[in-house]
């Protein structure tokens, strides 16, 4: 029979850097036109039976083995019940594909049992291994179709046991894949590189659902590179107190493209981190979260991300992390060094910037752990509440809308202490039931081109000087601020509009007065990007002079997204 082509739709090591969005089922560049396999084999004609009782393994080892000289499809055909296997299914040869839509393979009750002692993956028991040597990588590889129950609740004593675990493999695709009832899920490990997982779905895990690491915090001296999740989805995980993404030690150029956490009520949903570990270089980099929406997470973080602190631990750090477009109602903590972070667009919660992630059990953030050395830009983005250690670090906001009004609503809208560079530009701050800005122990940020209206009082001042350009403020310019001129205090006359409730009443969308806010701020609205956004409720882009406050995206709905 002739075999089918065993493809990958992963990007090339260019294309993921870029973050650039690729269409699906089309091969890397390097895979492109990837050749036949010789050999198509079902794993029924090697003994195993898809009854829930027959130990299939030995047979299932055997239909890969039978493939693993040329390459080739281990097809597991459809059945109402689970293949079962009483241990790991390990695949060490490039150019397989394990096939299965509508077949079940379910790890036995007890199959991962004292198993606690052991740390190394070859030590533990898994459903699937992949895994070619440190320098000697499999290629080409794919899971596709099948579903996967890990069956965790009928082990007892094990270590780290996971439905799918990849390690010092490159072009490998995980595709249309479920997995059920896990302590991990899918793992992209140690030294894998240009692998995807794609339209893929993890239920009921109790650590993490997906997962890319290095494994540099064991030691392993491995680099994982180029990791894609496309379209997959972490959801009902009841008994998880982990994190739905594990995203860590020693990972570079990841990405996270249209994919969503729900309905945990214990856990986190990204954990973007190394462990605290010395000796081996650990590094990771370039990890950017794009179009996911998270939604009834209970944990304490939608969202935590951090690096070691660098003089305890001068070979390990994590940098570069970039949330575009994405949702978290749940809060979200960053602290350093991490040298950059970029949270573009989206809707979230509160934001934590330079503070540690505290006691598991505790809503509030824990000690101060300064951004040393780290730029922060939040910009066309929306938040209830953004906290700011600003004793180390350079922050922008840049159209940003906090809105601290709400179930629960926050005292504070932006809270800011210490003396670090903060600029907020063309901002919308209201709702806040004490103050919109409370600015503590000489924090002195540079606001231009906002609005702080709406709040019980505009500014809490402890200590602290805030210099004002082109502003709307009720109340008028404190006493206390740094007045550069344009100020004024003049309802902004907000109007609900297609995406919200901050728009500039303007006669242009059918208002019948002019807010003072429009072209009132101090230069081009194209100096700033805003031309590319829209305060009037007809959606029409921001032109000439610019518009002091929040501007919303134009987009509407049924337009192509970036």
């Amino acid at each position: 029979m002739r075999m089918h082509l065993v493809t990958c739709a992963i990007l090339t090591l260019a294309a993921l850097a870029s973050g650039r969005a690729v269409a699906d089922d089309v091969p890397g560049d390097r895979f492109e036109q990837a050749e036949q396999a010789k050999r198509d084999v079902r794993v029924t004609d090697f003994g195993a039976v898809a009854d829930g009782r027959t130990d299939c393994l030995e047979p299932i080892q055997r239909a890969i083995d039978a493939v693993s000289a040329d390459g080739g499809v281990v097809r597991f055909p459809k059945s109402d019940q689970p293949y079962l296997v009483g241990g790991t299914i390990v695949v060490r040869s490039s150019r397989v594909e394990l096939s299965g839509s509508g077949a079940t393979i379910k790890l036995a009750d007890g199959a991962a049992n004292g198993t606690s002692n052991g740390r190394a993956t070859e030590s533990q028991v898994h459903v699937i291994r992949l895994t070619g040597e440190r320098n000697r990588q499999v290629k080409n590889v794919s899971i596709k179709g099948l579903t996967i129950d890990a069956n965790i609740f009928g082990q007892n004593d094990y270590y780290n046991p996971r439905a799918i675990v990849v390690e010092h493999a490159d072009g490998v695709l995980v595709k249309d894949v479920k997995i059920v009832r896990t302590f991990v899920g899918l793992d992209f490990g140690a030294g894998s590189s240009n692998c995807e997982a794609r339209d893929c779905v993890i239920e009921d895990w109790t650590e993490d659902a997906f997962d890319a690491s290095g494994d540099a915090d064991k030691g392993s001296g491995a680099i994982t590179t180029n990791i894609r999740f496309v379209n997959c989805h972490a959801r009902g995980a009841p008994d998880s107190t982990g994190n739905a993404w594990e995203i860590e030690d020693g990972v570079r150029h990841v990405r996270v493209v249209d994919c969503s956490v729900s309905d945990v009520p214990r856990g986190n949903a990204f954990g973007i981190r190394n462990h605290w570990t010395a000796g081996p270089v650990d590094v990771s980099r370039d990890i950017e979260l794009r179009r996911v929406k998270i939604t009834n997470v209970g944990g304490k973080y939608g969202i935590y991300s951090h690096s070691a602190p660098r003089d305890r631990f001068p070979a390990n750090r994590l940098t570069d992390v970039r949330l575009i477009d994405v949702v978290c109602p749940a809060p979200i903590l960053f602290y350093g060094p991490l040298e950059r972070v970029e949270i573009a667009g989206g809707r979230f919660g509160v934001i934590h910037l330079g503070y540690d992630y505290g006691e598991k059990n505790r809503p509030e953030p824990g000690e101060p752990q300064p951004l040393d050395n780290t730029t922060v830009r939040i910009s066309n983005t929306q938040a209830t509440h953004i906290n700011i250690n600003a004793y180390a670090g350079a922050f922008t906001l840049s159209n940003v809308l906090v809105d601290a009004s709400g179930n629960p609503a926050f005292d504070h809208a932006i809270n800011i202490v210490g003396d670090s560079e903060v600029r907020i530009i063309g901002c919308t701050v209201t709702g806040a039931p004490k103050a919109g800005l409370t600015l503590r122990q000489q924090a002195s940020p540079q606001i231009v081109n906002s609005i702080l209206w709406g709040n019980h009082q505009p500014f809490l001042l402890e200590s602290a000087k805030p210099s004002l350009r082109h502003c709307c403020i009720q109340g008028g310019t404190p006493a206390e601020a740094i007045d550069k001129g344009g100020n004024f205090n003049k309802d902004p006359l907000f109007k609900s509009g297609p995406s919200g409730r901050f728009y500039l009443s303007n006669t242009g969308s059918g208002q019948i007065a002019n807010s003072p806010c429009v072209d009132a701020g101090s230069e081009p609205a194209a100096f700033q990007g805003f031309d590319e956004f829209t305060a009037r409720t007809d959606q029409t882009r921001d032109t000439g002079t610019v518009d002091v406050g929040f501007h919303y995206s134009p987009k509407r709905e049924g337009e192509r997204r970036e």
